[in-house]
């Protein structure tokens, strides 16, 4: 097979994963699955549209609230709401309240189905009493820019909100709550961490000792913030605001599966590739240090190499920093490890690498992620400008230039990234 063969073969997986985690195609096959028909609908993320037009396609006639981050989602009779992403606004301030009026207006006879997906923690935020929105959008920056993990990031998001972390569930009582999910967070194989990550588990019991969600507090340097300071000391004096635990009645009424999840994106592309999906490292801490990692990988295989990862990795920005995303960080940070690895004297193999993020935009960028191979390998000043771009968070303007950006449409959904490696 030629290089341009082999690119279009990983393109094609990629698109494999993509498609079977759409929202339409997994909405479809949990529908017929329901035991009785809601009498409410609340759908929250970047998926909450098409996941609640499935619903209406399919013929539920339950009253509905959406909360989402695209002004163009409108679905049939659903009263809507817009919020911030990846910064919460005033938008998510009143969806947040809505929602929580919502549930709180259930009785002991309603049904509730719960549509959660990524992006959920921003566009759904109500601050605990004596934070503000500013604050809360204050916090949520200096979470983003912590370089902490999207498990450690909501453990404090859970703690500092009124609607997240079991407390929409405590609302809801006594109403019977079918949640289903689609995970933008990687599986830790802990599955309440693992819900409890998804939108910052509105539903879901707060699995994490409190002592531990302050240390994380005091690691971000958040308690140097006097609303935050001024909570804790609060909480001190009512525990009762603190977390909602498993032992809370409301969850004996809240059944929940995970209907999509990085694992199905990458399960589906491993089979259009006829890959791996055992021998990479799972997608997790800094995105440029994975890249090299994954470049180590390549250069002391034995063998060549078809293989599949996925997850999330973060990208800690300084007070000035370029364009792109943890998916282009990733694949420029691998392209420069190879190319220094050849620049040292090494053997390479012939290589395409692609990383791209399901929901189809790697950061504030156009691009889902980008495509690498040998033949984009650099020496002498333009090894030393990638790097330089690397640096400075800037691989978008350097991977366009390189002509290796991957662009598709917006997916509606956010499964996390995917990770696709051959080598020969």
């Amino acid at each position: 097979m030629t290089l341009e063969d082999i690119e279009k073969e990983i393109r094609s997986a990629f698109d494999a994963g993509i498609d079977a985690s759409m929202p339409q195609a997994v909405m479809s096959s949990w529908l017929p699955k329901l035991t009785s028909a809601p009498t409410a609908i609340l759908a929250i993320g970047k998926a909450a549209g098409p996941m609640a037009e499935a619903c209406r396609d399919f013929g539920l006639d339950a009253k509905g609230l959406l909360i989402t981050h695209d002004h163009s989602v409108h679905v049939y009779d659903f009263e809507s709401f817009v919020g911030g992403h990846p910064v919460p606004d005033e938008g998510s301030l009143k969806g947040a309240q809505a929602a929580l009026d919502f549930v709180k207006a259930l009785g002991e006879d309603d049904h509730l189905l719960v549509l959660v997906s990524g992006g959920g923690s921003a566009l759904m935020t109500l601050p605990q009493a004596g934070l503000s929105l500013d604050d809360k959008m204050k916090i949520n920056d200096i979470l983003l820019k912590s370089g902490m993990d999207i498990h450690q990031m909501n453990s404090i998001r859970r703690l500092l909100s009124q609607v997240k972390g079991g407390r929409l569930a405590r609302a809801a009582f006594p109403a019977k709550v079918t949640q289903w999910a689609m995970s933008d967070v990687p599986a830790t194989g802990d599955l309440a961490r693992d819900l409890t990550a998804i939108a910052s588990g509105p539903f879901a019991p707060d699995p994490v000792p409190l002592d531990e969600t302050l240390c994380l507090i005091k690691k971000a340097g958040l308690n140097q913030h006097e609303a935050v300071s001024q909570y804790l000391l609060a909480l001190e004096d009512a525990p009762g605001r603190g977390p909602v635990r498993v032992d809370n009645t409301a969850f004996a009424h809240v059944n929940t599966n995970i209907i999509a999840s990085n694992a199905i994106a990458r399960e589906a592309s491993a089979l259009r590739l006829d890959a791996d999906l055992t021998i990479l490292p799972e997608l997790a801490g800094d995105a440029a240090e994975m890249g090299a990692r994954l470049a180590e990988f390549a250069m002391n295989a034995s063998r060549p190499i078809a293989a599949v990862t996925g997850g999330e990795t973060v990208v800690t920005l300084g007070e000035e920093h370029g364009s792109g995303g943890r998916s282009q960080e990733l694949a420029l940070a691998f392209l420069v490890a190879m190319s220094g690895y050849q620049a040292r004297g090494h053997d390479i193999p012939n290589f395409v690498l692609l990383a791209g993020g399901t929901d189809g935009r790697d950061g504030p960028t156009d691009a889902a992620g980008a495509l690498v191979s040998h033949k984009m390998i650099a020496e002498g000043a333009l090894l030393e400008h990638f790097r330089d771009a690397l640096k400075r968070h800037d691989s978008n303007p350097a991977l366009e230039k390189l002509n290796a950006l991957i662009k598709i449409p917006p997916t509606g959904t956010n499964l996390g990234d995917l990770v696709l490696l051959k080598t020969w």
